[in-house]
């Protein structure tokens, strides 16, 4: 009964340091925390008509997307 228990106990305690040892995951190539938030990537997901490091064209873009979520500009 005791051999039972002790192989429980270490098959249990392999499986809790198991997860320890997962790899972390996180944004490879991502934005750095400092950087602004118009200055992005030159890549074909980037919204056509806005330039990366342009603050107006970003500010644009913005006013665009939050009319396009507006349910009352939807309405009208």
């Amino acid at each position: 009964m005791i051999k039972k228990i002790l192989t429980l106990s270490v098959v249990a305690s392999a499986f809790t340091l198991s997860a320890c040892s997962e790899v972390p995951q996180g944004v490879v190539g991502g934005k750095k925390p400092d950087e602004k938030a118009y200055v992005a990537a030159d890549n074909k997901f980037v919204v056509t008509g806005w330039k990366s490091g342009d603050p107006v064209t970003w500010e644009n873009q913005l006013k665009v997307r939050s009319q396009g979520q507006d349910d009352y500009t939807k309405a009208k």
